[in-house]
């Protein structure tokens, strides 16, 4: 779908920042921030919206698989209440190991993937909250080991999609991480 903009980035890479930018910039359905779906940090709202993956309320196959077309249309509708047609920001971690069959699978959605350094990474998500970040769920990751490890993976996975289809950084977008467009 045209109207889909899937964002990805590791925990800490401040990805949900970016994927905050892009609802605005976009005009993006934002009928999916409900107080339950608000974690603050610092002075920034943090997590804002629908994340989606294993141990949340949409998406939770993410950790074996992308899905189809269908699964994603269901669980679209389901997760916003506004205009079909408006754009809708779609945000999870576990895009990061999808990106191609995203690619395949919504020929005419927007990737953004942001980049970050691991360790800048890790220090980051414990500096927002860590384990006591109350939303999104994070249980999946476990413990700080796996945080570590899937970090890397996810960052990892991003890397070698970027240089596949030579996607390019935008640098308009301010933050210390590197942001990469697709479409």
């Amino acid at each position: 779908m045209k109207n889909y903009i899937f964002v990805t980035g590791a925990p800490g890479s401040m990805w949900s920042r970016v994927g905050q930018e892009f609802r605005w910039n976009y005009h993006a359905d934002m009928t999916d921030e409900t107080p339950e779906k608000i974690y603050s940090h610092h002075k920034y709202n943090g997590h804002k919206g629908n994340y989606y993956g294993p141990g949340m309320q949409y998406g939770k196959w993410l950790d074996k698989e992308l899905g189809t077309k269908v699964m994603w249309t269901n669980e679209i509708i389901k997760s916003f209440d506004g205009p079909e047609d408006q754009v809708k920001v779609l945000m999870s971690h576990n895009f990061a190991y999808y990106l191609e069959d995203i690619m395949e699978t919504f020929p005419e959605s927007k990737i953004v993937a942001v980049v970050r350094d691991c360790d800048d990474c890790m220090e980051w998500w414990k500096e927002a909250g860590g384990w006591d970040i109350t939303y999104p769920s994070y249980e999946w990751y476990e413990n700080d080991i796996k945080m570590k490890h899937q970090i890397y993976y996810q960052n990892k996975a991003i890397l070698k999609w970027i240089d596949k289809y030579n996607v390019k950084e935008n640098e308009q977008i301010y933050t210390p991480a590197k942001v990469h467009v697709y479409k």
